[in-house]
């Protein structure tokens, strides 16, 4: 939950936000949710990723508790670029599955595609220059 919207309720309203989910509140049967999930999965595997994104956000909506659809919301954003976000949906499934193995995996794995993203990139040698300052270069071994 959102700190600065998290500062705005009592504990008591908190709880009940954090234990209580769309699912239980209208009684969505597990199948139900489960018939999304392989659907998104499916679209997933097709490479419709704004489809996923949107069905994802359903079923957290309707579930913010189940890990699985934060994994493949995070692996959705990755395949759309939006690592940052990724990572951030990540880091919410274990919030309630800390111990999760593919959540924890995909955590190390969008951590290091974000930081070589964030690496300063070096500048290519160029040829001439890699040439000139060679050692077999007669010129400069002189």
């Amino acid at each position: 939950m959102d700190a600065q919207i998290d500062s705005q309720f009592s504990p008591t309203a908190r709880k009940f936000l954090e234990e209580t989910t769309m699912k239980s509140l209208f009684g969505i049967p597990d199948e139900a949710l489960d018939a999304i999930m392989a659907l998104a999965y499916q679209l997933y595997q097709l490479g419709r990723y704004p489809e996923v994104e949107v069905l994802c956000r359903g079923l957290l909506a309707a579930d913010h508790k189940y890990w699985w659809s934060y994994s493949l919301y995070a692996a959705t954003l990755r395949r759309l670029g939006r690592l940052s976000e990724a990572l951030a949906e990540v880091e919410k499934g274990l919030a309630y599955e800390p111990n999760e193995p593919k959540l924890l995996f995909m955590r190390g794995e969008i951590g290091e595609a974000l930081s070589r993203e964030t690496r300063p990139k070096k500048e290519p040698i160029s040829p001439t220059v890699a040439l000139a300052t060679s050692t077999t270069n007669p010129r400069v071994a002189a």
